[in-house]
């Protein structure tokens, strides 16, 4: 027999105790055919959909006919513009209005058919205008026949829709739509036509089938248009380059792949819930779950199929269902992922489901016995190491709280269709760099978030409508997604990133991998996993803010904060739906903030929750408003550019992306702006949250630090440590955070500090501390020494206090470079160049001699011995000694130049190509404001990409 492409089922349950048990691997290349699940992937991956797919449309179908059009006929009336009119006392009256088209083409079974009709007086009388009927015309039976009167019209002058349900007993047979006119009231028609469900089984066979189709390899995509505001048919098709084929009948794909499905299982109408265990068994036994409607068609000619399960008559209740599945099923699929759907859901996920295999349930939480059953299942699922329940569940929060409990996320996507495709599509992610924030000011900061981006159905079925609108990019705005889309969407997570504008930020929603609310886990060192996998899928996502849920309105446990702030370094910021606005700097690194409003309906709730929450500010600081909105009711894209505008006048509100917003906070509160560059951070005394790896000769804990005095100490190592060996190689920066108790006096010497390499007893680089470097006595301060590191050395960072002054260091952090700087972002100025391509240039064709770069004005780069890289090109590396640009490092206060470079043509090794040209400078005085600039000679056109700060 030949194996199954599914046979890792066998050893699911031992994949998940070692997925659990076990630390998180780099994923492993997918197969080149069929699914593969990677360890340490939280979802799989299929292998790349066919060049061209099948497209097949599980909407209803509709068959639309225009009044006036050629294939309608009238006994009376006349055109008028867009329609079919007639008049009192102009048109023969008691004539059909409409009749035709003699269509054949409506399925058998039930049809709805409609009429668009509109009346000039809608309220002078009561009386019979015109009757609409459906008829066979090749029996000549009235299908369906329906009044109406003046009064039926809701309105006068506009068209409405008057439905008329029938039944299509024979297929094939002309069908016609009739307008009979008696002559009593203006009545125009816009069109007639007929909409034709698809029946609800057929949507479970098809979308099982597409399962099995695509877990070889994606070749079906279908379009659902049960969505509400859905994108249309081709939007992601195309703007992902997949080729299609629209499939004008469905039951030709039974055929077409009918040797890659070995039979039908047979679901119990009567049990609605026996469609999640057929869903389940035909994923297990490559079937399609089948009503006993179609049955019957499906194990005759053409056909043929055998059953492979009979699910009649076999259960009476639902909970009977499901323990049937636990006892008989759970074992042989994997216990990583579980399906919450219900069965009155026959498509969507569905596919999803069969294709991986996986168990379907729908378990109501607040019910005792689904609830004892549903424990079953997630008591054997990998607590806080990527347990997945994907779909929706009965209510949202108990479900939510209940496998928060655990350690497991919801992913919404009860309505996704086509994740077996998206799931093939390449998993290379190209991230854009963040733009430069505004400088920091007394002003009021606002961040404008869109919700539900979590949610991977309305990913797929709205979230593009908006990101497609002309417009976008006016505003900042912060746009929520799933990291998983990683794993889920990787076209989609890219194409999001490759036409994303300045203005675009895009952020995570609840909470990080998936939805869960971490108040609820009870086991720390889970949790404090399931941060660790979600920073690492928010960094591969490029995505530094993120959304923190404890149910709708719940504030954030601080050990959870704090679990945040230690195991996801890489992010800027936190939101919290505990709506007030409340900052809270966790671990004192990571500030997490509540929304001041949560999803406002309509902009003038967005804009009356501004007001509210700018009211009273003083200017005499920062001050942060972040407002969520939802896209389901009154809001689109214009609606945040009407809301930006409504405040232009008020020069002290100034709005934001998400990213900007949370350094710009960073930058108030005095933490690291760019925590991407973040090797470690450690304390300089034990903290409820952290054990300091640091010794010391003298000095005690103290006032949240580690403090040394003249009146207790003596001149001695006030910290010394931790000799670790697991940072990288390349240029380095250690921050020393410290205070001191005064600066007025003497201007002593209070403190050394240095980095040495513990292994060979080289100190790489130090900085004597003296009194009048503190800005202002008791308020922490950053000192920062640069320095080259062998990686695999072991590093020793240390305080020499010299008994000058009292000294408290905070904490001691490492990074790999201190900022980065666009070259044609808003931080920059230019007296000569233009925009090309990522980077900003300067021609001789075009401008004389001048400063193509200056700016940024930085004033956050802390004291200490600093490096400038300038990334460049030139078209014409062969002029020699002759000087292309000047580089310099440049102090605007005093006007002194720190450091400086001319550079000539030769010392670029190639034309065309980008090279890094650095300068070292020393940094004496802090929050100094600096320029970094470019100085164009105008003798062969060069490119600025970027300025980086180590």
């Amino acid at each position: 027999m030949t194996p199954s492409p599914f046979s890792w089922m066998r050893w699911a349950p031992a994949f998940a105790a070692v997925f659990a048990a076990a630390e998180l691997l780099s994923p492993l290349p997918a197969s080149a055919a069929g699914l593969s699940w990677p360890q340490g992937q939280v979802l799989p991956s299929f292998s790349a959909p066919a060049a061209t797919m099948d497209l097949m449309d599980l909407t209803d179908t509709e068959s639309r006919f225009e009044a006036e059009g050629s294939q309608l006929r009238h006994s009376t009336g006349r055109l008028d513009g867009n329609g079919w009119v007639a008049q009192v006392s102009i048109d023969a009256a008691n004539q059909f209005l409409i009749y035709g088209p003699y269509t054949t083409q409506l399925p058998v079974g039930g049809n709805t058919a409609y009429f668009d009709l509109s009346i000039d007086n809608n309220t002078a009388n009561s009386e019979l205008v015109a009757t609409v009927d459906v008829r066979n015309n090749v029996t000549g039976a009235v299908l369906a026949t329906r009044d109406l009167l003046r009064t039926s019209f809701k309105r006068a002058a506009t068209f409405e829709r008057f439905e008329l349900p029938f039944n299509n007993p024979v297929a094939g047979q002309g069908i016609e739509f009739r307008v009979f006119w008696y002559g009593r009231a203006y009545i125009k028609a816009d069109a007639v036509g007929a909409i034709a469900p698809v029946p609800e089984d057929e949507a479970a066979l098809f979308t099982t089938l597409k399962g099995i189709v695509n877990r070889t390899q994606p070749r079906i995509f279908t379009y659902d248009g049960a969505v509400r505001g859905q994108d249309g048919r081709y939007g992601w098709l195309n703007a992902l380059g997949l080729r299609y084929t629209d499939i004008a009948d469905r039951w030709s794909l039974v055929t077409k792949y009918r040797n890659e499905l070995a039979g039908i299982v047979i679901y119990d109408p009567a049990v609605p819930d026996t469609l999640n265990l057929a869903t389940t068994i035909a994923g297990l036994k490559k079937g399609v779950a089948a009503s006993p409607a179609l049955a019957a068609r499906l194990t005759a000619a053409p056909y043929n199929f055998p059953v492979l399960m009979d699910l009649r008559g076999a259960f009476t209740s639902k909970l009977q269902v499901y323990q049937h599945l636990y006892d008989t099923y759970w074992s042989q699929v994997t216990h990583q992922l579980i399906v919450g759907l219900s069965p009155s859901i026959k498509g969507f996920l569905r596919d999803y489901a069969t294709a991986l295999p996986v168990a379907v349930v729908w378990l109501d939480p607040k019910i005792a016995a689904e609830d004892a059953m549903l424990r079953k299942f997630l008591s054997a699922m990998p607590y806080g190491n990527g347990g997945i329940y994907m779909g929706w569940w009965p209510e949202e929060a108990a479900g939510i709280e209940r496998v928060s409990e655990y350690g497991i996320s919801t992913l919404a996507s009860d309505f996704a269709s086509n994740l077996t495709v998206f799931g093939g599509t390449p998993r290379t992610v190209n991230l854009k760099p963040i733009p430069n924030k505004p400088p920091l000011g007394n002003k009021i900061y606002v961040s404008l978030i869109l919700s539900d981006g979590d949610n991977l159905q309305y990913v797929e079925h709205l979230f593009k409508k908006l990101w497609d609108s002309s417009n976008r990019g006016q505003v900042p705005l912060g746009w929520t997604i799933s990291p998983a889309m990683l794993d889920a969407m990787p076209g989609v997570l890219n194409y999001l990133h490759a036409t994303s504008t300045p203005n675009d930020n895009l952020i995570s929603g609840p909470t990080g991998l998936g939805y869960t609310y971490p108040n609820y886990w009870g086991n720390a060192a889970y949790l404090d996993r399931y941060v660790a996998l979600t920073n690492d899928y928010m960094n591969r996502s490029g995505l530094t803010v993120l959304t923190v849920w404890n149910k709708i309105d719940g504030a954030t446990n601080t050990n959870v904060g704090n679990s945040f702030a230690a195991h996801a370094p890489s992010l800027l910021g936190l939101t919290a739906q505990n709506a007030g606005g409340g900052i809270t700097v966790y671990n004192n690194v990571l500030p997490s903030q509540g929304l001041n409003a949560t999803y406002c309906p309509t902009e003038a709730s967005m804009v009356s929750e501004i007001n509210r929450a700018i009211s009273g500010w003083t200017s005499t600081s920062p001050r942060f408003v972040s407002i969520q909105a939802n896209p389901w009711e009154g809001n689109n894209y214009q609606s945040f550019v009407n809301v930006v505008n409504t405040f232009k006048s008020n020069t002290n509100i100034v709005f934001v992306r998400p990213d900007h917003y949370f350094q710009l906070m960073r930058e108030h509160y005095n933490l690291a702006a760019d925590p991407s560059t973040l090797v470690k951070i450690q304390e300089a005394e034990n903290t409820s949250y952290a054990t300091s790896p640091f010794s010391h000769a003298v000095g005690r804990s103290s006032d949240n630090g580690w403090t040394a005095n003249v009146s207790q100490d003596n001149e001695g190592l006030m910290l010394y440590g931790p000799y670790v060996t697991a940072f990288p190689g390349g240029p380095l920066t250690t921050t020393f955070k410290m205070k001191i108790d005064a600066v007025s006096g003497n201007n002593d010497h209070v403190v050394t500090l240095d980095v040495r390499n513990a292994t060979t007893g080289v100190v790489l680089t130090s900085f004597d501390v003296y009194r009048n470097q503190f800005k202002a006595a008791g308020v922490y301060q950053d000192f920062s020494l640069a320095y080259l590191n062998t990686a695999g050395h072991s590093l020793e960072f240390r305080a020499l206090y010299k008994d000058k002054a009292a000294i408290n260091i905070d904490k001691v952090t490492t990074t790999t470079r201190l900022g980065q700087y666009e070259s044609e972002g808003a931080m920059q100025g230019h007296h000569a160049g233009r925009v090309s391509g990522d980077g900003w240039q300067a021609s001789p064709s075009l401008e004389g001699p001048g400063h193509m770069i200056y700016g940024p004005y930085d004033g956050n780069v802390p004291v200490g011995t600093r490096r400038v890289t300038f990334r460049l090109k030139t078209d014409n590396n062969s002029l020699g000694a002759q000087v292309l640009a000047t580089l310099d490092v440049r102090d605007d206060t005093s006007g002194a130049v720190l450091a400086s470079m001319d550079l000539t043509a030769q010392q670029f090794t190639a034309a065309n190509q980008y090279q890094d040209f650095t300068l070292t400078f020393p940094q004496t005085t802090p929050r100094r404001v600096l320029e970094y600039r470019i100085y164009f000679h105008a003798r062969a056109a060069l490119t600025a990409d970027k300025i980086l700060i180590h």
